[in-house]
This record gives C-alpha cells, structure tokens and sequence, in this order.
C-alpha cells in the first residue's frame, strides 16, 4: 500500500473518530452542551488558541536553534512550515511516526542539506525526550500519590506505563551516546531473535537499517557535545513549549464559570498524566485513549457538567486545529509542485544518491 493511500486512510480514522467524539457528546444532551458553553469565556477560548499558538512557534524555536548553527541561510519562515508539516503527520500517524520524513523532505526541497536537516530534527527530538522525562518525574513524585486510590486507581498504572516507556527511550539514547559498540550489538541480538521467532522477516535489510538509524543518533549527540550553547538554548525554550501545553486545559478551566477549586500544579500534572498515557497507544493521536484518560483525570475538577465540552476543547485545540491546519498547508504545498505523499521514499534516493557520489 502506497504512503499515500496509507495517510489518506489515517485520516478517515481521524475524521470517524472526530464524529464519534461528537456523538457522545451529543449525548449528553444538546441543551446541556449549549448551557455549558455558554458558560464559557470567549476570551480564555482565544487564549487556549493563543497556547497552541505558541506551542508551535516554540516547536519551531527550538528547531531553528539547531538548524541555523548547521546552515546559517535557513529562515525561520522554513522551519515553521517545517514544524507545522510535522505536526500535521505527526497527528495522523501512529505513534507520531510520520512527521520526520516529511519534515525533513521539505527542508530539502528549500535547499537544506539532509544532513543539516536530520540532525536538527533528531537533536529536538532528543531534547524534547530529555525534557519531557524531566517533567514527568517531577509529576510522578508530587501528584500521582494523590491518584493511587479510588476510580482513578487503575488509570495510574498505565501513566506508570508510559513513563517507563519514555524513560526507555531515554535510556537507550544514553546507552547509544556512551556505549555505542554495546548498544549495537543488543540492538543486532535483539533483532536477529525477532528474526528466529519470524516476526521480523528480512533480518538483514533491518540489520542495516538499524544500523543507520543508530549511526544518525550518534552522530547526534556529537553534534549536541560540541554546541552546549545551542542545547542549552533548546532546553529552555522546550521546557516553556511543555509548560504552554500543559497549561491549555488550565486556560480552558477558568474560562468556565465554574468554582475554581483545583490549583495550577494539579491541572498540569493531569495533563502529563495524559500525555504519559498516550504514548504508548499505537493509534493516531492515541485515538480513544487520550479522550478516555482526559475525561476520567479531569472528571473531578470540571465535574459532570462540563467534562464533555472541556474533553472536546482540548482535544480539538490539540488534536484537530493542527490537522486542519496541515492540510491546508499540504494542499498548498501539492499546487506548488512539491508532493510529500512520497516524501519517505524521495529521501532515501537522495540519500542513494549522495552515498553513490561520495563512493
């Protein structure tokens, strides 16, 4: 099945999805959701937009960071509509697997090398991971004790979950800056049994894929070694990019007229919660899951009344709003020429091609 095909129906998933949200919306009752928004601020709904605003733009900060230390010519306008591409894949695409190949297609195609291009992107990735984890042990140590009992019991476990997914991440990228030789061989073993019990098939071409893939993380943290600065300047602006995110559903809590009995630290960490608990939950945007575990973790703060316009706000801002969005800037790029349906596909050949010149 072609990528095409395959992001077209990735996002039929994420338009059934956005209708069976509605509907059991709806089913709480139209008058009652009327009620509900009309209690609602309008201003702290421009806010709440305003946050992922600038969510992006800090996306796009941070990127332009690494990008401008590789390639001084790049524009932030370039690595802004880089950072929206992303986001849009990133949303279809399960465990947000699909942003990076468009993103740095399209840094190509505006004349970024794809060396420039992967180790900006990858050193973001790596930051935001570090950051990320950073956040959630602070979240974990101070508010989830407060979750071990009652109905939100069985949801702490798999926030735990999540975590340690993350934290594994982390763990193997420090195992990959500091013992290369190691990590490579475990990652060979690690494939060669995969291969054996015959869930991998082609033992070798995923031997050289892993291969590169291990080679471009390495080269990586060489390159964030040699430019603290510039990581410095990343992790800051990172830290602010999460603190915005996870301040959205605050925004959109005192906007309801509602009494404001749950303090900041609270709301944010329900939103790491959230966040943990998505990661793991191989679908685009943790369809379903991410829903699910907002509406339980906030339930108590927003009560009955207003969990289900508040789960549809967030999800909308966070989820939707970037995928309209990106499809308005795809339907632009595809006018102008410049076809990402293919973009995975289009990297490896330059990347091909490059190998053969310099051979």
């Amino acid at each position: 099945m072609g990528k095409k095909k395959t992001n077209k129906i990735y996002l039929i998933i994420c338009g059934i999805a956005f209708v069976i949200m509605l509907i059991v919306l709806f089913m709480e009752g139209p008058e009652n959701i009327i009620n509900a928004l009309g209690k609602l601020n309008p201003l702290f709904l421009v806010l709440a937009v305003g946050c992922m605003v600038i969510y992006w733009l800090t996306e796009g900060i941070a990127v332009h960071f690494a990008a401008k230390s590789l390639d001084p010519k790049i524009k932030f306008s370039t690595t802004l509509l880089v950072t929206m591409i992303g986001q849009y894949f990133n949303c279809i695409t399960p465990f947000a697997s699909g942003g990076q190949p468009m993103q740095v297609y399209t840094y190509y195609q505006k004349g970024v090398s794809l060396g420039s291009a992967m180790t900006a992107l990858l050193s973001k990735f790596i930051v935001y991971q570090f950051t990320l984890t950073i956040y959630s042990v602070i979240f974990l140590i101070c508010k989830l004790p407060m979750f071990t009992d009652g109905e939100l019991k069985p949801l702490t476990v798999l926030v735990i979950i999540g975590f340690i997914v993350n934290t594994f991440v982390i763990v193997m990228l420090l195992m990959l800056a500091f013992f290369r030789k190691a990590t490579t061989k475990l990652a060979h073993a690690l494939i060669r049994l995969l291969g054996k019990l015959r869930i991998v098939k082609n033992v070798d071409d995923t031997l050289e894929y892993i291969d590169k893939e291990l080679t471009q993380y390495y080269e990586n943290f060489i390159f964030i070694r040699s430019r603290p600065a510039v990581i410095l300047k990343m992790f800051i602006v990172t830290v602010i990019q999460l603190l915005v995110y996870f301040s959205i559903t605050y925004v959109i809590y005192i906007g309801f007229d509602i009494p404001h009995n749950t303090d900041f630290f609270t709301i944010i960490s329900c939103q790491a919660f959230v966040l943990m608990i998505s990661a793991f939950v191989p679908l685009p945007g943790a369809m379903g899951a991410a829903e699910g575990s907002y509406a339980a973790f906030f339930k108590g703060i927003f009560g009955d009344y207003y969990t289900g316009v508040s789960t549809f706000i967030w999800r909308f801002l966070t989820f939707y709003l970037p995928i309209l969005v990106g499809i308005v800037i795809n339907l632009r790029m595809t006018k102008r020429g410049v076809d990402l349906s293919n973009a995975a596909e289009a990297v490896k050949e330059v990347e091909a091609q490059n190998k053969g010149e310099a051979e």
